[in-house]
């Protein structure tokens, strides 16, 4: 048992095949633990929110490492924005905690704001990183405006989730949102285009 642990790395975690859609499950996971959080305490579930940030953080840096990988190429500048788009997540995260911890708002407000702001995040990291975090982003979109109109119902945060989970798996090859392409992703569809031109 104490060799698997010693041959484990990150390196070789990154090079599975299937991390990307591990991470997408894992993130389905965490907003669905966030919904049910909120039917125990309020205050449990602003804290969630408030703990789950970094999480997703760190999932989307394990995504773009693992594009890194994939792809042979260090984009510094996709990294840069995803930074930015991150660090103005987290001042604004903190800044509705502040809110909340000056009563001016009450915890399942600040709870469903922080939850409506990693879902304007997660959206524009589908900008950088692809279907799947656009995907996750319209999932919280979608539970946070069923939790404002029916008072979060769990039953329908799983009936949203099927076709979110299914276009997933289905449809991250299809180019059916916006995304930065690298230099190499270009050069590979150039290659081609000029074999299909040849036959």
């Amino acid at each position: 048992m104490k060799k698997l642990y010693k041959d484990w790395s990150m390196d070789k975690a990154l090079h599975y095949i299937y991390i990307n859609e591990v991470i997408f499950i894992s993130l389905i996971l965490l907003v669905f633990i966030g919904e049910l959080l909120v039917d125990v305490s309020e205050r449990v579930a602003l804290f969630y929110w408030l703990c789950v940030t970094p999480i997703f953080l760190y999932c989307s840096w394990i995504s773009e490492k693992a594009k890194e990988i994939s792809t042979g190429v260090k984009n510094k500048e996709l990294l840069h924005y995803e930074m930015v788009y991150w660090g103005s997540a987290m001042i604004s995260v903190l800044l509705i905690f502040l809110l909340w911890h000056a009563d001016m708002i009450r915890p399942s407000g600040a709870a469903m704001s922080i939850h409506i702001i990693l879902a304007h995040t997660m959206v524009l990291l589908g900008i950088l990183l692809g279907t799947h975090y656009y995907l996750v982003g319209g999932f919280l979109f979608g539970t946070a405006a069923l939790s404002v109109v029916f008072g979060g119902q769990f039953g329908l945060d799983l009936v949203l989730s099927i076709p979110i989970i299914w276009l997933g798996f289905h449809l991250e090859k299809t180019l059916i949102f916006p995304t930065l392409k690298r230099k190499n992703d270009f050069l590979k569809a150039l290659e081609e285009n000029k074999k299909t031109e040849k036959n």
